[in-house]
C-alpha cells in the first residue's frame, strides 16, 4: 500500500538509508513509496549515483563564444570524443590526476607495438639460428643461447611492465577522481 505523504522525517530517514548503501528499491519498499520518489530524493539531496566508481554529478556552465570555441578546439586537438570528456580531462589535469592526452597515449601504444614487433623479430632470429644449428650450419655456444634467452625475457618483461603501467596509471587516475584522492 502506497503512503499518501512522504514527510520530511521520512525523507531524512530514507536519505540516511541511501547513504548507508541501501538500494533505492529497498528504501522505496520500506517507506511505501514508488521507486521514482526515492530516485528524486537521491537527486534532490545530491547523493549522486549509488555506485562509487560512476560519474554522477551534472554540472551546468555558461561559456562565452570565445571560451566555447576554445573548448571545441581542445576537443579536436586532444582527440577527445566529446566536450564532456574534454572537461573531465581538464579537471583531472588541474587537480593533479594523471590523464594522458590521446596523442601521447597513441605514441606510447605505437612504441608498445614496435616493441612487440622487435620481440617477434628476435623470436624469428632465434628460430633461424636454432634451425641452422640443427642442420650443422651454425654453432651456437651456450653463452650465445643464454644471451638470446635473456634478451627475449627482457623484451617480454618490458612489454608486461609497460602494459601494466598503462592500466595502473589510468585506473589510479579514474579511482582518484571518483574518491577525491590525489595520485
Amino acid at each position: 500500500m502506497a503512503r499518501k505523504s512522504f514527510a520530511s522525517k521520512h525523507k531524512k530517514d530514507a536519505s540516511n538509508m541511501l547513504l548507508e548503501g541501501a538500494s533505492a528499491k529497498a528504501v522505496a519498499a520500506k517507506f511505501g513509496v514508488h521507486i521514482s520518489t526515492i530516485y528524486a530524493l537521491r537527486k534532490d539531496m545530491g547523493h549522486g549515483h549509488t555506485k562509487a566508481d560512476r560519474a554522477s554529478h551534472v554540472v551546468h556552465i555558461r561559456l562565452s563564444e570565445e571560451e566555447f570555441q576554445a573548448l571545441n578546439a581542445f576537443v579536436t586537438d586532444a582527440g577527445l570524443p566529446s566536450r564532456t570528456a574534454a572537461l573531465r580531462s581538464l579537471i583531472r589535469g588541474a587537480t593533479g590526476f594523471l590523464e594522458l592526452r590521446r596523442e601521447d597515449y597513441l605514441d606510447l601504444s605505437e612504441a608498445r607495438a614496435e616493441l612487440k614487433a622487435q620481440g617477434r623479430n628476435l623470436n624469428q632470429i632465434a628460430f633461424a639460428l636454432n634451425k641452422a644449428a640443427l642442420k650443422g650450419g651454425a654453432r651456437l655456444t651456450e653463452q650465445d643461447k643464454g644471451f638470446l634467452a635473456d634478451l627475449k625475457r627482457s623484451y617480454a618483461a618490458l612489454d608486461a611492465r609497460l602494459s601494466s603501467a598503462f592500466r595502473e596509471v589510468r585506473q589510479k587516475g579514474r579511482a582518484a577522481l571518483h574518491t577525491g584522492d590525489r595520485t
